[in-house]
């Protein structure tokens, strides 16, 4: 199929969005804002689409590495933390889009006086670094509601410290123009960054498609020590599944990348839920419901991910219509939505909670013989789920 990489990128924008909710209690926008400023930078570079395709994607997903902190704590303090760059960094190594460029992430909070966590300076920093670093400083200032000249002035303050005379120069540039200002505005940023994208579509199969989004599986397990295998176990078995019922190919690998990305949504849940020992309240238990409601509005952006969306986000619906998020039956649920939630019962329960221990095979189909004897979820499935993984 012909894949968007920067619709992509969009999905990414949000789930980004979602880290942010749990760890600040808000969405900033951060992350779109620091893309949008990185990209007005870098038009004073006069960069390649390529070049600007990279520079985007490192502007959005800098932050990647804070999917491993705790809730409750300010952004600028966050943004201390020389750990979140050494986990950005890692977690991104292995996207294909970014063989060309080393330590990007890593370096993005480096000093241009070498004053920074890894005491790189100069062009010892890599470009892209630079420009995120200064976009990233900015952005935090603007979010403390600073004037627009208190905001310039404190970046030119940090001429040959934190920043090389020449950004600096380039971004101020930028800063000359009323709809960079208008532009930053919540209302705005996201069509904003939309219209500063060029189109950067490239032909993928799914199964090529599948080696991406196993790779961010990965970044959404890592969210807590308790599910740090769940999206890729449920992603291998799926892919068994798949293969017994004969899916074609193309649909088998999106029934797996809608595994792989089903629980993206849950990077909005704070860990104080997700790790909580004891039974959740009742508000808390909305909190997790509303991960599947997340996870469509992430992946529904995506072109060609149409039947992705629904597999992925109706992962918690029942055949009676008691599932959530929007209650479906059977009637609007399709075989492989059945299958999908048969499997996401049946990998949660065979793995360990922080209020159980995991279940034996034994155990956790006795929960789904009952659940479809009282039509919950499909009666076939969860026999050939017991043929085949017992």
């Amino acid at each position: 199929m012909k894949f968007d990489l920067n619709q992509f990128l969009i999905s990414v924008s949000f789930v980004l969005d979602f880290i942010e909710i749990d760890i600040l209690d808000d969405i900033t926008n951060h992350g779109k804002r620091v893309a949008y400023i990185a990209l007005k930078i870098g038009d004073e570079y006069s960069l390649s689409s390529d070049e600007r395709f990279a520079l985007l994607s490192f502007a959005i997903m800098h932050d990647i590495g804070g999917v491993e902190n705790k809730h409750g704590v300010d952004k600028t303090e966050l943004e201390k933390g020389k750990n979140h760059c050494v986990i950005g960094e890692k977690s991104i190594e292995k996207f294909p889009f970014f063989d060309k460029y080393e330590n990007v992430i890593l370096y993005h909070h480096e000093n241009y006086d070498g004053s920074g966590f890894f005491n790189k300076k100069g062009d010892e920093i890599p470009v892209f670094s630079q420009i995120i670093a200064i976009a990233d400083y900015f952005e935090l200032l603007y979010n403390k509601k600073t004037s627009r000249r208190e905001l310039t002035l404190n970046v030119m303050k940090q001429k040959n410290k934190k920043f090389s005379e020449e950004i600096i120069n380039r971004f101020l540039k930028i800063t000359t123009h009323e709809s960079f200002w208008l532009n930053l505005k919540d209302e705005f940023i996201f069509s904003a960054i939309k219209e500063e994208m060029t189109e950067y579509s490239k032909e993928y199969s799914y199964h090529e498609i599948h080696e991406l989004t196993a790779l961010f599986s990965d970044i959404i397990d890592s969210k807590s020590e308790f599910t740090k295998y769940h999206s890729s176990s449920l992603s291998k078995k799926a892919r068994v599944m798949a293969d017994f019922y004969n899916f074609k190919e193309e649909d088998k690998y999106k029934f797996v990348i809608a595994a792989d990305l089903h629980d993206i949504g849950k990077l909005a849940i704070s860990n104080l839920i997700l790790d909580k020992t004891g039974k959740l309240t009742v508000k808390e238990y909305e909190k997790v419901k509303a991960h599947t409601f997340y996870t469509r509005k992430a992946l529904e952006t995506i072109d060609g991910f149409e039947k992705i969306t629904e597999w992925a986000a109706n992962h918690h619906e029942k055949n009676d219509g008691t599932g959530y998020p929007y209650g479906l039956t059977n009637t609007f649920l399709d075989f492989p939505s059945q299958l999908m939630v048969a499997l996401d019962i049946y990998q949660a329960l065979i793995e360990n909670r922080p209020y159980r221990k995991p279940m034996s095979h034994v155990e956790a189909m006795a929960i789904l013989n009952k659940l479809s004897e009282r039509n919950k979820i499909n009666s076939g499935i969860v026999k050939d789920i017991d043929r085949t993984f017992k």
